[in-house]
């Protein structure tokens, strides 16, 4: 049945009646300190998975009921070996299992041909050889715009129904370094580059009204925010940057669109660590980061749905 990622993202969001993308990013340094000690006391490739894992679980437990979707950022497994490639498979795995929506940050884009192979590895239902159904397949991926249309076309032909995230106002310091240059049609690079993944988005409609191919948009710019919600009426906006970088809510509001359901918040280190390592560090370290993680990400659900709803008085 054609049921691609945005329409799923849509009704995840109203279900849930919440905004939260939850990032997945595992960072040993500020895993509760139970956690170090289990790995300093055996430093093996197969404990580091379970370490990871494990709490990767925790978090996806804890925060599932605030969320309508998570975020690997596939950066923070695969600095980690094997063991953190061998985590994200079955993290991707687990939520798969519950039934949760799943955007890999992965960033990737390259010439047509190893696009596809990108496309293949983390979107494709089937592996390319063996035919069998794809563990690490993900309902939706961030990917880089900068080649232009034919390194989004194998994308969108490896699998239709998988969403999109193109780069555009990234939320770090420097991105107005090349994003926000002025073009000489007038409008700035970040800006070109969504109204080139609205008019991608033009073939990929879902029955909600919003588009398969959406974009990334830091939360740290609300005016920006605003204007590229105008140039991509359509496009779903994947806004990082809430929480540890100082994102503002405000942007999420800006990029919300008439209806509300068009901007979606990205939280990593803000939901992940809502405590001090040193905090946790005994064997019930499960219990204490659960209420810290789902009360955090409920804070975080409830601060937007309030902003949201000033917005309509």
């Amino acid at each position: 049945m054609h049921h691609p990622f945005v329409d799923r993202l849509i009704e995840r969001a109203q279900e849930r009646d919440s905004r939260v993308i939850v990032g997945l990013d595992p960072n040993l340094e500020v895993f509760p300190h139970f956690l170090q000690e289990r790995l300093r006391l055996e430093p093996t490739e197969a404990n580091l998975e379970e370490i990871l894992f494990d709490f990767n679980v925790a978090v996806i437990e804890a925060s599932a009921a605030s969320a309508v979707g998570f975020k690997p950022q596939a950066a923070f497994y695969e600095q980690y070996g094997l063991a953190g490639m061998k985590a994200l498979y079955r993290t991707l795995t687990r939520l798969r299992e519950m039934g949760e929506l799943i955007i890999l940050d992965a960033k990737r884009n390259d010439v047509s041909h190893t696009a596809e192979a990108y496309a293949t590895a983390w979107l494709g239902a089937r592996h390319p050889v063996f035919g069998t159904p794809n563990p690490w397949q993900a309902d939706a991926l961030t990917i880089n715009g900068y080649l232009g249309a034919d390194g989004i076309r194998p994308f969108l032909n490896v699998n239709p129904e998988a969403g999109l995230f193109v780069l555009a106002k990234t939320s770090n310091p420097s991105s107005g370094e090349l994003q926000d240059l002025l073009l000489q049609d007038g409008f700035r690079v970040a800006e070109k580059m969504a109204q080139l993944a609205a008019a991608w988005g033009e073939t990929a409609m879902g029955a909600c009204g919003y588009a398969n191919i959406g974009i990334v948009v830091g939360a740290t710019y609300p005016e920006q925010a605003a204007r590229l919600r105008q140039l991509a009426p359509h496009a779903p906006f994947l806004m990082p940057g809430i929480g540890a970088q100082g994102g503002s809510l405000q942007a999420v509001v800006a990029a919300s669109g008439a209806d509300q359901l068009g901007a979606y918040a990205a939280s990593s280190r803000g939901v992940m660590y809502p405590f001090a390592p040193a905090a946790l560090s005994g064997p019930e370290w499960r219990d204490a980061a659960h209420q810290a993680i789902s009360r955090a990400a409920g804070e975080l659900r409830l601060a937007i749905r309030q902003v949201l709803a000033s917005k309509t008085r």
